[in-house]
């Protein structure tokens, strides 16, 4: 798993289209996009906004990791969408095993699927193609609480101390024999709950030493978080106007072609 994060960090430092916008607009347009996919209830305007998506992530040559991101989250949806059929609804289409499948259960389900296949896309979009502290520092200049910048900039430089940690432990496991098909449920249990505490209390002292290393180079509730940043460009400014227009568009299509689910 710390492998994996360490290859998005890296996946995030390649030039391409993407990594050229500016922070501050692509988290704009993707919120723009999501709250508008919340707003309306039409499959058309969902398949469009996500066409838009893979069309960014192809252009950036990032399709192909996007797809995977993407796989890896979609049974989450999946599940979601699949149990409203059978608790949604009075028009009863087919029976499967004695429980009755409606009508307004399965178009709610289609919607919800492609909502969610539309946020999850524009968050994957944003994370492989921007680091972490970029998007930090962009929310922040669109208005985040300072501390709660901070917080988020602390947290994601401690998750990476922490699956070192994690690493360390199950290496350790690995180089004592450790294996939990020759030992009691019981021993399982007490040996992972011997983990767990130690590397709660790891992460107690590891957060003592990086508040001390914080406060010896000045920091206080008074300190702000770095802005420097780079300047948004006229290419910024029109990829925002591009993500509107085809919000707009998809609007306008939609309603050309009606398929409303609710």
């Amino acid at each position: 798993m710390h492998r994996n994060i360490r290859d998005l960090e890296r996946l995030t430092l390649k030039r391409n289209f993407l990594s050229s916008i500016h922070p501050k607009i692509k988290l704009i347009s993707i919120f723009l996009i999501i709250i508008y996919i919340n707003l309306q209830n039409n499959i058309i305007s969902s398949l469009i906004l996500e066409l838009y998506l893979l069309s960014l992530l192809a252009l950036s040559n990032l399709l192909t990791e996007g797809i995977k991101r993407i796989i890896l989250i979609l049974p989450f949806g999946l599940f979601l969408s699949a149990i409203q059929p059978f608790i949604r609804g009075e028009t009863i289409i087919f029976k499967i095993l004695y429980f009755p499948v409606y009508y307004e259960g399965l178009v709610f389900a289609l919607l919800l699927f492609t909502k969610f296949l539309v946020a999850v896309t524009g968050v994957i979009l944003l994370s492989i193609s921007t680091p972490m502290h970029s998007v930090i520092k962009a929310l922040r200049g669109l208005g985040l609480p300072n501390i709660m910048a901070l917080l988020l900039g602390i947290m994601v430089r401690y998750l990476y101390l922490m699956f070192e940690l994690l690493e360390k432990m199950l290496i350790a496991w690995e180089a004592r024999g450790f294996n939990r098909k020759n030992l009691k449920y019981k021993e399982v249990l007490k040996i992972f709950g011997y983990s767990v505490g130690s590397l709660l209390i790891r992460a107690y002292e590891q957060g003592e030493r990086t508040y001390l290393a914080m406060v010896s180079r000045g920091y206080s509730e008074n300190s702000d978080f770095s802005l420097n940043d780079e300047k948004i460009e006229k290419k910024d400014y029109y990829f925002l106007i591009l993500t509107i227009f085809v919000i707009i568009l998809s609007y306008i299509v939609s309603n050309l072609y009606t398929i409303k689910l609710l």
